[in-house]
């Protein structure tokens, strides 16, 4: 499209999102990332990188590019190596705001369906795990930081056992299948999530189960009701956590 087509690609991701889902829109076949080589995967990292005027974050790769950042680490086995590979400077922040890494372990706990272990933070978070430590003093201090809730209702060693109660992965099944198996703002399927971040489609909480927790007239089990669920992707569903008040999407 950048070489042959009447406009860029970039209205295209502006307006749908991604370059897949504009071809989804379309009709078209979707592109597979994991037929794509590291080669086209560093060629979009330099695309980018050209398009913001910076090295670019993991976030802005799954918001403005053509792969997923999870993509990049499962082929380099870091965002920062797949950096480094084309040339760049690895990423480095300093002083990331408390509540900036907060939110981002709790968004990582909703796609997970459970908190995620430092190894998953490694693996699919925004951060890796140092600045956990230096603000938090322990992963355990920061789960607890994250949701008071996460340390009483589930044991890192025992996988079967989740804070969003023993039946979330059956009510989780049944409210994709009510939303179509789709992300019910932006359209995207479940086999295209899938095929392009590597993970299946997060159901996102309205109202965070957070707020539930010793509530005088709510039980934390009411977090669940479908009416409070939502099927989303995994960049409307960071967007919409970010959001202060959360939209009624039908």
């Amino acid at each position: 499209m950048d070489q042959n087509g009447p406009y860029t690609a970039a209205p295209y991701k502006r307006v749908f999102g991604t370059w897949n889902r504009a071809l989804e829109q379309a009709g078209l076949g979707v592109h597979s990332a994991w037929g794509v080589s590291k080669e086209d995967l560093i060629a979009e990292l330099r695309r980018l990188n050209e398009e913001l005027g910076h090295v670019p974050r993991k976030s802005e790769m799954r918001d403005q590019g053509r792969w997923s950042g999870s993509i990049y680490q499962k082929r380099f086995g870091s965002w920062n190596e797949a950096l480094t590979a084309a040339g760049f400077e690895p990423n480095t922040r300093w002083r990331i705001p408390r509540e900036e890494l907060l939110t981002e372990l709790r968004e990582l706990a909703e796609e997970l369906g459970h908190p995620p272990t430092t190894g998953e933070m490694l693996e699919h978070g925004e951060f890796t795990t140092q600045p956990y430590w230096r603000v938090f003093g322990s992963w355990r201090t920061a789960l607890q930081a994250a949701d008071p809730d996460y340390l009483e209702n589930y044991r890192q060693s025992n996988t079967e056992t989740v804070p969003f109660g023993s039946n979330w992965p059956q009510i989780r099944e049944e409210i994709i299948a009510r939303d179509n198996e789709s992300c019910l703002r932006c359209g995207m399927n479940r086999e295209t999530h899938r095929d392009q971040f590597g993970r299946d489609l997060p159901v996102h909480h309205r109202i965070p189960r957070r707020r539930f927790y010793n509530h005088p007239d709510r039980a934390v089990e009411e977090s669940n009701v479908p009416s409070n669920l939502l099927t989303l992707c995994i960049p409307c569903h960071r967007r919409l956590e970010r959001l202060p008040v959360q939209p009624i999407i039908e």
